[in-house]
């Protein structure tokens, strides 16, 4: 045992080492202090602008192709649809998602949390406006619906379906659309532009709408319905006239095909159709009833003083007229009447029994002409 007295400078350079070591574990104490105030703040600060800004209505938004994470989160904050830029950046990294963000157009809530956001940009899950084009509508019925609903204009859509030429360079199957005028008249898409439930940007145009119809008409016209129409001796034009001539005169599906009958036997025999609705668009105007002044107005869709088909389709048509265009029923009827308080259609072979018809289903309606 060492009992040698220390020295008064060993004493005090023990002391100054025993301070030191105090000062040391204070300073890394408040060192550890400050980085764990720092690292809580920092992940308080994330955590709080990672959640939702509020409530408030959606906003459709556009992130375009190539947009960094960066221009993501600045658009993201311009429309109010999160809190911080860096939060956004942040969480994006540390998620290891900055390749997999999707451009498009996305309709986003204000309610949605910055979690909730990016999983729609990853996935994709962009916002398409819906648009229904019901059977038996014609172009400019067409185009009310798409202004209504925001997509163009009537005048932009009107003007696409009359650019028939080009269309067909696209599109062989509308080959057989004549592009000579006829009395004054030229054709459009009509009949040609299929009705259905349609998912559009919101910042489609006419173009757009066309195309996708068309290529609608195409699927539906499969290759089996075309080889059909071979073995017809028909072009698809007189096809889809009859089609569209069908579809307008029957409600049910039922009555399709024999209505398609009527008027394929009345062109075999070299009679008029004197379809009222090939009138009625002729007019541009839908009356219950014609006049017979009405049956005489000019125009090479009206099958009451031209023989034979009219000059094209008017108006768009379902599958089911198709088919019935496609596959007749085999009859011997001439004429038929609808009831026009149920929808139904009486079928007749003789003209006696036609006028029968017309006086119990149509007397209300013609009274006065």
């Amino acid at each position: 045992m060492d009992n040698r007295k220390k020295s008064p400078a060993a004493v005090k350079a023990e002391k100054r080492k025993k301070v030191n070591q105090k000062r040391i574990v204070i300073i890394l104490f408040v060192f550890l202090l400050l980085c764990t105030t720092v690292i809580f703040s920092f992940s308080f600060f994330i955590k709080k602008n990672l959640e939702a800004v509020g409530q408030g209505e959606s906003v459709q938004i556009e992130i375009p192709s190539g947009y960094t994470v960066s221009e993501m989160a600045d658009l993201l904050k311009s429309e109010g649809l999160i809190k911080d830029t860096f939060a956004f950046e942040y969480y994006v990294r540390r998620e290891n998602l900055t390749d997999q963000l999707q451009s498009g157009h996305y309709e986003i809530s204000p309610a949605l949390s910055v979690e909730k956001i990016v999983d729609m940009l990853k996935s994709g899950d962009v916002y398409n406006s819906s648009v229904t084009i019901p059977e038996g509508k014609n172009i400019s019925e067409i185009a009310v619906i798409l202004e209504d609903e925001g997509i163009c204009s009537q005048d932009d859509f009107i003007a696409e379906t009359e650019k028939v030429s080009e269309y067909q360079t696209l599109y062989p199957i509308l080959d057989s659309i004549p592009l000579e005028e006829k009395d004054g008249v030229t054709r459009s898409l009509e009949g040609y532009l299929f009705p259905d439930t349609y998912s559009l940007t919101p910042d489609a145009t006419a173009e757009d709408v066309v195309t996708a119809m068309l290529e609608r008409f195409e699927e539906v016209y499969t290759s089996d319905y075309l080889k059909r129409t071979e073995e017809m001796g028909k072009t698809v034009d007189e096809i889809v006239t009859m089609a569209s001539l069908v579809e307008m005169e029957s409600k049910y599906d039922e009555d399709r095909a024999s209505v398609a009958s009527v008027f394929y036997n009345r062109i075999a025999a070299n009679m008029p159709l004197q379809s009222d609705i090939t009138v009625d668009y002729a007019r541009g105007d839908k009356t219950t009833v014609l006049t017979t002044e009405q049956t005489q107005i000019a125009s090479p869709y009206n099958t009451y003083i031209n023989l034979g088909l009219p000059f094209g389709p008017i108006a768009s048509f379902g599958e089911s007229s198709l088919e019935a265009a496609l596959y007749p029923d085999q009859t011997n009827y001439l004429y038929f009447v609808a009831n026009l308080e149920t929808g139904e259609i009486i079928f007749n072979e003789t003209y006696e029994e036609h006028l029968v018809d017309v006086e119990t289903y149509l007397s209300d309606y013609t009274a006065g002409q």
